[in-house]
């Protein structure tokens, strides 16, 4: 009988099983942003409880988490309410992490002064491509950055085929407004806003984006298994790729915060 009950226990049953299934693909079936997690996984530091990291363009809260998981405290920022609700339904709801060591707010990069607060490092991951002011967020960033501190910074390598050849959106709707950036110009920008890149590292070969491409198509046409089935395929494949792809689909910079800007 469709009752009132029985349509809220149909609703709870959904959203269980949906949490659920994120719990056992997290942080997703996207290849890169496997790769990415489990890169800047490894590249956050140590926390002692004390320290803060800001999440720039947090997505869906995977690194969030992975700071957090650090033994540090994190606040996520997003420009999309979705993200914003979804982190805090996962993170918070399902998983139980108070929001005192782990919280989201819907909030632009270019107000995060309205935190009021400094971190000791901020992760800032495939964002600055969809901003046409990219030097006036990373000033922005800068300003709320202790001396010192660590930037983690993403973006979508220009020199890739795929990103040089991809649609652009000029109108800053959601999608990228530039196709990325190579190490040296991205290395170039960041030195103008006050920091000094102190590592980069090319991610993403030829492998593990053609199997990424073809996961991602699935899930758009919602041919889920054919996505899975994509996704084995890719974790067995992308391990052809090496540790230093020729022509990276990603380029990761760490960079240190420069006090005398």
């Amino acid at each position: 009988m469709d009752t009132p009950d029985n349509r809220d226990i149909q609703r709870r049953s959904a959203r269980l099983i949906r949490l659920l299934a994120k719990r056992i693909v997290f942080p997703g079936l996207n290849l890169h942003a496997r790769q990415r997690y489990r890169i800047l996984s490894r590249n956050i530091s140590q926390g002692d409880g004390e320290r803060w990291v800001l999440d720039a363009g947090c997505g869906n809260g995977m690194l969030s988490y992975a700071a957090w998981r650090k033994g540090n405290r994190v606040i996520g920022i997003t420009i999309k309410e979705r993200e914003v609700r979804g982190c805090r339904e996962y993170y918070n709801g399902f998983l139980g992490i108070p929001e005192t060591e782990l919280s989201f707010h819907f909030l632009d990069m270019m107000e995060v002064r309205c935190l009021e607060r400094n971190f000791n490092e901020i992760i800032c991951c495939e964002v600055l491509e969809h901003i046409p002011d990219d030097a006036g967020a990373l000033r922005a960033l800068h300003e709320v950055l202790l001396p010192g501190g660590t930037l983690h910074i993403t973006s979508p390598n220009a020199d890739h085929p795929d990103n040089r050849n991809a649609d652009l959106d000029p109108d800053a709707g959601g999608g990228h407004v530039r196709p990325g950036y190579s190490v040296e110009s991205l290395t170039t920008l960041l030195a103008e806003c006050g920091f000094r890149v102190v590592f980069s590292q090319g991610l993403g070969g030829k492998w593990r984006q053609s199997c990424n491409r073809r996961i991602i198509a699935r899930l758009t046409q919602r041919r889920y298994l054919a996505a899975v089935l994509w996704f084995a395929a890719g974790l067995v494949l992308s391990g052809m790729d090496g540790r230093e792809p020729s022509v990276p689909y990603v380029i990761y910079l760490r960079a240190v915060c420069n006090s005398d800007v």
